[in-house]
């Protein structure tokens, strides 16, 4: 049994879409954060699709940093992505999009290219090595109503722990990734434009059965958690300037716990605070019905708080 490596770059930032896209928070909120709400979601997925595409073509390619060449090559496991690896031997790849095959769900197109580089070591599989992916125009267009986002600008994702298979299902290894993307351009179809920043990191392990009471079947277990300090606040996982041009920051209070015993989607504790033109919303996982933090191995749900024009409340929601 393998997981995909993509999901363990990814989950963390799902985690924040379920907050950010949450219909129930979004009848709360006014049109203005409503829409800021859904501009997080369709960045972080589409920030998140890129990631998954880069890790599965890494991990079909031959070896990313060895020195090999070769004419640019068509992959059926991409959609619409046709990859250059002409530059292969100098640890680069180019990813270009063709604009027109319509992928994923909701379905959406993608154009304009994603160059890859390998920065550091001599391995993407390795500890420590760096890759660093920069948007030329990448443009995602969904079709139900032809929205847009076009992206400009450069993230760098690190391996921080290696790829060892046989250490992950012993237990004596986990995969662990730091991300980070700073001044990332983004332009929305109506010419209205944002800055999005990102610092984080993932990490997935295997536990084995009878680890945890009461639970006697082998998990893979998730921990997420922003990774960088800004203006006196630790924890940051992503800031900048949304399309209002109005500044926000999203940050943990605890880091994001789940697994796959549960559900990857019904995180068992962690807690997110959002701020943004002088409010915040607050996102507390892994409650029981009362919203208080669950013994159980499960949790009931979530809760959800904000604190807007100094008017406080909250509301605790199942998953």
């Amino acid at each position: 049994m393998k997981i995909s490596l993509s999901k363990a770059l990814m989950f963390s930032i799902s985690l924040l879409v379920m907050f950010t896209s949450c219909k129930k928070l979004g009848d709360l909120l006014n049109s203005e954060m409503s829409q800021f709400n859904s501009d997080s979601n369709a960045l972080k997925g589409d920030l998140d699709q890129v990631d998954t595409d880069i890790n599965d073509a890494l991990g079909d390619l031959p070896g990313f940093g060895k020195n090999e060449t070769g004419l640019s090559l068509s992959s059926s496991a991409l959609c619409g992505v046709i990859i250059d690896t002409s530059d292969m031997d100098q640890n680069i790849l180019y990813f270009n999009f063709d604009g027109t095959t319509p992928c994923f769900s909701p379905s959406r197109t993608r154009s304009g290219q994603i160059k890859v580089e390998l920065i550091y070591g001599s391995n993407w599989s390795n500890a420590g090595s760096v890759i660093r992916e920069t948007f030329i125009d990448f443009k995602t267009t969904r079709l139900s109503d032809n929205k847009s986002i076009t992206f400009n600008g450069e993230k760098t994702l690190k391996n921080l722990n290696g790829i060892d298979w046989i250490g992950f299902f012993f237990s004596t290894s986990s995969f662990r990734f730091q991300e980070r993307a700073l001044n990332i351009d983004v332009t929305f179809d109506n010419n209205q434009s944002a800055v999005w920043n990102s610092a984080r990191i993932t990490e997935w392990s295997y536990v084995q059965g009878n680890t945890t009471p009461g639970i006697q079947t082998p998990y893979i277990a998730f921990e997420a958690s922003g990774d960088t300090s800004l203006n006196g606040t630790s924890t940051v996982d992503s800031w900048g300037t949304n399309r209002y041009q109005q500044d926000f920051l999203t940050y943990y209070n605890s880091a994001i716990r789940s697994n796959t015993y549960c559900g990857l989607w019904r995180p068992n504790s962690g807690e997110l605070v959002h701020e943004v033109a002088g409010d915040q919303y607050g996102l507390k996982l892994g409650v029981d019905q009362n919203g208080n933090p669950t013994s159980a191995n499960c949790a009931y749900g979530f809760e959800i708080s904000w604190d807007i024009n100094g008017t406080a409340n909250s509301q605790v929601f199942s998953y």
